[in-house]
């Protein structure tokens, strides 16, 4: 059986990780991941990305800790992880991590990289990054990209304290986009994630790359990189459908083009 399971819904491509027990995070693993992600990088009828989990109750539950045991092996290690999340992370269409089960240490560094978060509001499921209890610290990411989603306080909170939130206080900590119920949770995902597919593509991925872009570049350099674009996606099918689609007062079609 394949670790990643990649399937269509329109649209929307939605992987699906599946490596008993847990989902734990080797190097087989996320190359597969990688590979996966590689696979919908430049396909264009691939509008949105959902990544999921076959097993109940764990979306992935952290990094395997064995691996740790060998310093020089980790170093490899870690470079995996930072190849395969930036390649997701820089994916040129939106992603969605669908948390429907736990997503600690590896699990949720990784959920930082998808552009949403939804989560399951089940009573069990948590997020969080509790590698100090190892006497580790979060290290494909966590540390770098927590802060810029929950602000400095919160991360140190949630890391130094090697806390566990729930989906409730996740949501309250802008850690996760959403909290939802379990019944029809799936299905609202895939809802969530079809109607962005419905978006014009190429202005979606500039959006996004020029957010990203934000975190470490000038303000001025970024505004002047920012017009670039804007100019570049206002040459789009989609952007001139959705001017007349505008003055036209009717939804837009957007093709992606």
């Amino acid at each position: 059986m394949s670790l990643v399971d990649v399937q269509r819904d329109g649209a929307v491509a939605v992987v699906t990780l599946n490596k008993p027990p847990v989902n734990a995070l080797d190097g087989a693993f996320l190359r597969e991941i990688d590979n996966a992600v590689a696979g919908l990088e430049h396909d264009g009828a691939v509008r949105a990305v959902v990544f999921r989990s076959a097993i109940p109750g764990i979306f992935i539950a952290g990094a395997d800790i064995k691996a740790f045991q060998d310093p020089d092996a980790t170093r490899a290690s870690m470079g995996r992880f930072h190849e395969c999340f930036n390649r997701i992370e820089r994916l040129p269409k939106p992603t969605i991590a669908a948390i429907s089960g736990h997503a600690l240490g590896g699990g949720c560094e990784f959920t930082l990289v998808c552009d949403f978060r939804l989560m399951i509001d089940d009573g069990k499921s948590t997020i969080g990054l509790p590698e100090v209890s190892l006497g580790i610290f979060p290290g494909a990411g966590g540390t770098q990209r927590l802060p810029r989603i929950v602000g400095r306080a919160r991360a140190l909170d949630i890391i130094l304290h090697g806390r566990r939130l729930t989906a409730q206080e996740a949501a309250a900590a802008g850690l996760v986009h959403a909290a939802w119920p379990a019944e029809g949770f799936e299905e609202r995902v895939l809802e969530y994630a079809r109607r962005l597919a419905q978006g014009a593509t190429k202005a979606l991925a500039a959006a996004k790359a020029n957010v990203l872009r934000a975190e470490s570049t000038p303000l001025d350099v970024g505004l002047k990189l920012e017009v670039s674009d804007f100019l570049e996606v206002l040459r789009t099918a989609d952007a001139q459908e959705g001017v007349r689609a505008f003055l036209e007062k009717r939804a837009p079609t957007f093709r992606g083009q």
